[in-house]
């Protein structure tokens, strides 16, 4: 226990693993125990205690920095911006103003290809937001040593945005595990490891991207590469997504299983809000081709009246739109290398990957998703995985491991993702065919089978993990069992006035509706 040479509500914690840490204001009562998530090496993490404490303990020997934000003068009011219609909380506002938040170097900027989400990793509940914004400013410049506070835009609980670091659009922050180039961030104030995102801070959440996505003409839909990491990313991703690069300086679990794993459909959503009345979807937007020349067709879903406008494609690929069936012509390939052809679909984009000249028909891995509904959330470690394409064989690699399969077609694979797989971006590669990323998070229920017996219902589920903690929505669970690799078993008590789907959630994620017959 440790006395503060002043009062303090918030800490940040610098430690070697993970630890916990409670307050008092008398050395009497004391807080419960908090625990500190590190986004990555080097950086502390901020705990909020929300009234005045003096004392602090700590589990284990760690490094700590004591924050009193002060005072918030008001409480800040968003200015709706001409540019973009955000309304945004300005520095000034939440108390950041050049005379308390000095800075420490000019500002740098970078080219935007990519649009990071965090969570702060603190507490979900306060009084005064602005003031933990100010504590996460103090943390970032005062403990990190950073020129000013890392993200771009912050949100708080109740869809409140605020501007982050100083700059305007573009400003280079420090979010993104030392890969920060071509990214903006914005972290949502709270943890969402094992809890959900409040609706407000969503829709604040979808209206950031949607702008930022049109003010640098991004396909918010689909993938690119991020030339700092080295990787082909989601254009809007996770901060854990950085981790698979080995030029990123750390892993992290950032932004939480809550909100990571509701990121592909924020995805679609931003990219209709773009997109308007003629959105087109495509579901799998990847396709391979053959060095000796081929017809790809990508399979589109039309509004009805709406044109199909293709752009960007290169020179050997010719594209011959049908109603809802893009066919591309794709010339042979004499070069001893695979070349790839990127182009846009009303503004989504499409890959088409072709076989060098001396390499057979590639095995095309489309797609990977959950082998329960076949949805594009996250898989997760340990669960069923379905990869979905062409060509395809039982030679199937994750991260470069082999992976155990039970099950294999011509243009579906179900195998078993590796418990060790760490969550973040991961890449699949089948047979001869190109690597493909997908996303990997903790927990996703997905339901594969129910068998009802009297009150009860029996319902088997793949993408959970040991000790994962269920609700149902038509009755209490009251076991969960692991039955087969891949494969848990739930009991569920059934409510006298049962709903027509089963919805089944845990860490914060909902699963796809069943229908209950």
């Amino acid at each position: 226990m440790g006395q503060a040479p002043e009062p303090f509500r918030a800490v940040g914690l610098y430690c070697d693993a993970p630890a916990e840490a409670r307050a008092s204001a008398d050395g009497a009562n004391w807080t419960s125990w908090m625990a500190g998530h590190s986004h990555q090496a080097g950086d502390g993490t901020l705990l909020w205690f929300e009234t005045p404490q003096r004392y602090l303990e700590v589990s284990r020997p760690c490094q700590v920095l004591f924050v009193e934000p002060g005072p918030s003068p008001k409480r800040p009011s968003p200015v709706r911006r001409a540019d973009d219609g955000l309304a945004v909380v300005s520095r000034q506002d939440w108390g950041c103003t050049p005379a308390s938040c000095p800075a420490a170097a000019p500002p740098s900027y970078t080219n935007v290809t990519h649009l990071a989400v965090h969570h702060s990793a603190g507490a979900n509940e306060a009084s005064d937001w602005a003031a933990v914004v100010r504590s996460i400013w103090i943390l970032h410049v005062r403990g990190n040593g950073w020129n000013d506070i890392g993200y771009n835009y912050l949100i708080d609980p109740d869809g409140v945005l605020y501007e982050g670091r100083a700059g305007g659009d573009g400003v280079l922050g420090a979010h993104f595990s030392g890969v920060n180039t071509g990214t903006m961030g914005v972290c949502l104030l709270g943890t969402f490891s094992n809890q959900a995102v409040t609706p407000k801070a969503l829709a604040t959440l979808q209206a950031l991207l949607t702008a930022k996505a049109r003010r640098w003409g991004l396909d918010a839909g689909g993938r690119s590469p991020h030339a700092a990491s080295g990787l082909e990313l989601n254009v809007i991703s996770g901060h854990r997504d950085a981790g698979l690069s080995p030029r990123a300086t750390s892993t992290t679990e950032c932004p939480g299983n809550g909100l990571y794993a509701v990121l592909p459909q924020l995805r679609r959503q931003v990219h209709a809000a773009l997109a308007g009345e003629c959105a087109v979807q495509v579901g799998r937007p990847y396709r391979c081709a053959s060095a000796s020349g081929d017809e790809v067709e990508f399979r589109l879903l039309v509004p009805p009246g709406c044109p199909v406008e293709v752009s960007g494609a290169p020179a050997w690929i010719i594209s011959v739109t049908g109603d809802d069936v893009l066919r591309l012509r794709v010339e042979a390939n004499a070069a001893a290398a695979r070349r790839n052809g990127v182009l846009r679909v009303n503004g989504q984009t499409l890959t088409v990957v072709q076989g060098a000249s001396n390499e057979g028909p590639l095995a095309c891995a489309e797609t990977v998703a959950s082998a329960a509904g076949f949805d594009d959330r996250p898989v997760v470690p340990g669960g069923l995985m379905s990869v979905l394409g062409s060509g395809l064989s039982d030679a199937v690699t994750v991260n470069g491991r082999a992976v155990s399969v039970l099950y294999a077609s011509d243009s579906q694979i179900n195998a078993v993702l590796p418990p060790a797989t760490p969550i973040g971006s991961a890449r699949v590669v089948v047979g001869n065919g190109p690597e493909r990323l997908f996303s990997v998070t903790e927990v996703v229920p997905g339901i594969l089978g129910v068998v009802y017996e009297g009150s009860r219902l029996q319902v088997w589920l793949t993408g959970l993990r040991p000790g994962a903690v269920l609700t149902a929505n038509l009755g209490t669970v009251e076991s969960v069992q692991a039955s087969m690799p891949g494969v848990w078993v739930a009991d569920i008590a059934l409510a006298d006035e049962p709903a027509q789907h089963l919805v089944v959630t845990g860490a914060g994620v909902a699963s796809l509706p069943f229908p209950i017959q």
